[in-house]
């Protein structure tokens, strides 16, 4: 089945530069019109299709990535590595997923575990992983956590150079001989000394990149590791973790980042040159260029100097919003293919929602982070199947909603700002993604129905609401109140349509326009016949 889907994929390409395959002529037409509609609906230039195509065939069509970032934590718990495959990489196999990455960890995390960083056993498995990888006819990339933070939350620092040299961390930890975990009040609100609100209580332990004795480090790390392992490239996986200069020192640092990425070109190159092929370089990164740069970031840079083979955009936990498209049209006019980031942990229907979006926003695929160890059989495998392809995915049912902020800590500056609560009577849009194509599943008769889910908070049953989509209102007879606490509206296409939607909800009949009046959430729900 993936040799007929990749052989379907090269003949679009040749068509597209001049072949005369009337059927696959017709998807690329297909192709073409679906992205000039998003010309309209997101408001940025989409990158033409020729273009897009061109991209991707730098280093060849991928659909579906999936990392497993725990390898090296995992390998340790598996008796062999048989064990090893049958339990992070097997599900793969015959689905399709044409790139596997696989983390190595940093010292630092794999210490904090208990396990020792290499040994004959991991030697032994990562050889056995990329041979599989390679007979299921995948890619395997090794990617590494750029500035892993796992031992800020350990009982004392593993990785041997911060152990030895903690003036290069981003912070200090004032707990020397290991700070409690069991204490009450207010001390344990601190994690290295830092209150449980500042972003320095999860970042203090990372290092500080403007020491030049961490950029090389790294560096030594990257040209040993890669110099001993035959994977078909590397990926920089700088939003792990999103903080790299000290707090207010970061865009005076960006030029200090990129001539490390420049290193890291260089050295995979030369072992490229080596070896006899090239050592790809995939780098993943934040959201969106500006939360890039605040973590001292100049992706556009990395980008315009040919610095990367592919770009994996975002950290998969705030997958809905439409502000991913910057880094996926930055990539593609710079020539590089960009795979949006799903994270593992949601349920299959919004997999299948997030994979839609993505297409629709113009990925070039899908990134699925840490999906290994998924049961075969089980319906979150099955979605490896089905996130490959829009047409696969649009007569399945999704569940869209608006990005609401991710305000952890963990994330660093990554953090965008929340969308609710949104007070009634100000009428302030939600910004809401839906990348199914329902103007056309409407036509084709696909559709059961859309239903809109309102929360509120502080109306009354007594009052009704105002919802608009795009500007046009929903008919009164199409909300519902079943009870307290949200409003369903039943939506019809248009004015619902593919592509970023503007939901707007007002003080409606009956209402007093309480000022504590809010909506606290939307859910668009597509139902398939």
């Amino acid at each position: 089945m993936k040799s007929l889907v990749r052989m379907v994929v090269g003949l679009l390409v040749m068509t597209m530069v001049g072949g005369t395959i009337s059927g696959v002529e017709a998807k690329a037409e297909r192709e073409a019109s679906r992205f000039d509609k998003f010309r309209d609906s997101f408001g940025t230039p989409q990158i033409e299709p020729v273009q897009r195509e061109k991209a991707m065939s730098m280093t060849g069509q991928r659909r579906i990535i999936v990392v497993d970032d725990g390898e090296a934590a995992r390998v340790g718990e598996l008796e062999t590595v048989e064990e090893f495959l049958a339990a992070r990489f097997n599900s793969c196999v015959g689905t399709q997923v044409d790139s596997y990455f696989v983390g190595i960890q940093t010292p630092s995390y794999i210490a904090s575990l208990g396990y020792a960083p290499e040994t004959p056993y991991i030697t032994r498995t990562r050889k056995a992983l990329i041979k599989a990888a390679r007979q299921a006819g995948m890619e395997i990339f090794a990617t590494l956590r750029m500035n892993d933070i796992h031992d800020a939350w350990a009982p004392k620092l593993s990785d041997p150079l911060k152990v030895e040299r903690p003036d290069l961390l981003i912070g200090e930890q004032y707990w020397p001989d290991g700070y409690p975990h069991l204490l009450e009040g207010e001390e344990a609100q601190a994690r290295g000394g830092y209150p449980k609100s500042a972003l320095l209580r999860a970042f203090w332990s990372a290092f500080d990149y403007a020491q030049p004795e961490v950029r090389q480090y790294f560096l030594d790390f990257i040209a040993d590791f890669c110099g001993k392992h035959d994977y078909d490239g590397l990926q920089l996986d700088y939003f792990r973790h999103p903080l790299f200069f000290k707090l207010g020192e970061e865009e005076e640092n960006l030029d200090t980042m990129t001539e490390f990425v420049r290193r890291v070109r260089q050295t995979l190159n030369e072992i490229g040159e080596a070896r006899g092929r090239p050592y790809l370089l995939a780098i993943r990164v934040p959201d969106s260029p500006i939360l890039a740069i605040r973590t001292g970031l100049d992706v556009d840079r990395w980008l315009k100097e040919g610095l990367m083979d592919m770009l994996v955009v975002g950290g998969g936990y705030m997958p809905y919003g439409g502000r991913l498209k910057e880094f996926i049209d930055m990539a593609h006019h710079c020539g590089v293919p960009a795979y949006p980031c799903i994270n593992h942990f949601q349920e299959p229907i919004q997999m299948r929602s997030w994979a839609s979006n993505f297409w629709a926003l113009g990925g070039d695929g899908v990134c699925v982070f840490n999906f290994a160890g998924v049961p075969e059989g089980s319906e979150k495998q099955r979605c490896l199947n089905q996130m490959h392809d829009p047409d696969a995915l649009l007569g399945l049912d999704k569940q869209y909603r608006p990005d609401n902020g991710y305000g952890t800590f963990y994330c660093g500056h990554t953090n965008p700002a929340r969308q609710f609560p949104i007070r009634l009577v100000d009428g302030t849009p939600a910004e809401l993604v839906v990348g199914d194509d329902v103007e056309r599943a409407m036509q084709e008769d696909m559709l059961d129905e859309m239903r809109l889910r309102v929360n509120v908070s502080n109306v009354d049953e007594s009052e009704g609401v105002v919802i608009k989509i795009n500007g046009t209102s929903v008919p009164t007879e199409n909300i519902e109140h079943p009870e307290a606490g949200y409003f369903e509206a039943l939506l019809a296409a248009p004015p619902l349509r593919q592509g970023i939607n503007e939901i707007t909800v007002l003080p409606g009949r009956g209402s007093i326009g309480r000022l504590s009046s809010t909506v606290t959430g939307l859910e668009l729900s597509v139902r398939y016949k």
